[in-house]
């Protein structure tokens, strides 16, 4: 499943997740600024921390695959309409030097920055990583802005994603089990099908939100006034090698980029 934690013993595993937070920003922002430089160290990064991290490449490739669709609309946007000198056409549709060439950079961009966002899920448990985003956005609470509160619903909603594909697992088995045919031939069938599972989840769904809610006021939840955590984060020796370099990465990919144009 997609963000779904792997429980495997690594030294990413091991990494404070304000540290996994930071550079995962940090390796994104190489990424983005740093043209062809920054992808080249970012995917260096990246396949060093899928090698430290001990992700099976099977795993990767299925949850990559849950984003395929959306990858590849967004590049057959970018080659499809990027003006330029055509290379090759068919009708009204023309494919550019320019447009193949940003297709590429984007298919590689984006793809860096979702096994990126993999390998943090991968290796951060929910629990934890809301305790990162807190800690790092905990000067917003100056403003006034309820950051604790901000973070647990983001925290509870991760969380809720396994629930809710349980819940749908179980209708459709139950409906299956009644005649429904999910598999059946035809796509209006299927898609019928698909629309009577909105209601009994949806249904499912507000009444485990319901259910959540008391057993949080029965526990006097009452928000993050005073509260302290089990397991107190603290920066070692490996986080700050992380920190150097992804931070080192930025600042070269940046630099090539505007030097060498790279």
């Amino acid at each position: 499943m997609l963000g779904q934690y792997l429980p495997v013993e690594s030294a990413i595993h091991r990494l404070d997740p304000r540290t996994k937070l930071l550079s995962v920003f940090l390796l994104i922002a190489a990424v983005i600024a740093g043209g062809r430089a920054g992808m080249a160290l970012g995917g260096l990064l990246t396949a060093a921390g899928v090698i430290a991290a001990r992700l099976p490449l099977r795993v990767l490739w299925r949850q990559v695959r849950l984003l395929g669709l959306i990858i590849l609309v967004s590049v057959l946007f970018q080659i499809l309409f990027t003006p330029g000198a055509a290379v090759f056409g068919a009708g009204p549709v023309k494919v550019t030097a320019q447009g193949l060439e940003s297709g590429i950079t984007l298919f590689v961009k984006i793809l860096l920055i979702v096994l990126a966002g993999i390998i943090l899920t991968s290796t951060t448990t929910s629990l934890r990583l809301s305790s990162g985003i807190e800690f790092l956005l905990k000067p917003l609470g100056r403003l006034g802005l309820p950051v604790h509160e901000i973070v647990m619903a983001v925290s509870i909603a991760i969380r809720f994603i396994p629930v809710i594909t349980e819940e749908a697992q179980d209708l459709i088995n139950a409906q299956m089990s009644r005649g429904v045919g999910f598999n059946g031939p035809g796509p209006g069938r299927r898609a019928r099908a698909v629309i009577s599972l909105v209601v009994p989840l949806l249904t499912g769904v507000l009444r485990r939100s319901d259910d959540l809610a008391t057993a949080m006021e029965a526990r006097c939840y009452r928000g993050g006034a005073g509260r302290t955590r089990m397991h107190a984060m603290a920066f070692a020796r490996a986080d700050a090698i992380c920190l150097m370099l992804t931070g080192t990465s930025l600042v070269a990919a940046v630099l090539l980029r505007v030097t060498l144009g790279l």
